[in-house]
């Protein structure tokens, strides 16, 4: 699949279990690959909950999450 590597991307913890004035933490900002190589280089467990959105909206899809989130990791280009 060909990402949008270079769109501005947030990443997101998300509660595990959502309450009324419990909301998304946002833990950093920059590019989509900038992202996925943090998300990369975290432990798996520290992976859960998390999202990667772009939200300017111009490309899809929006979010990455789960399945989708472990899909654009293991599609990051190898530079070289």
């Amino acid at each position: 699949m060909d990402f949008p590597w270079t769109e501005a991307a947030t990443l997101v913890r998300m509660p595990a279990a959502q309450k009324d004035d419990e909301g998304n933490e946002l833990l950093f900002e920059g590019s989509l690959l900038l992202m996925a190589q943090k998300v990369r280089a975290m432990k798996p467990i520290d992976r859960r909950h998390l999202k990667i959105s772009l939200p300017d909206r111009i490309v899809r899809p929006h979010t990455f999450k789960d399945g989708s989130l472990a899909a654009l990791i293991d599609d990051i280009p190898v530079v070289g």
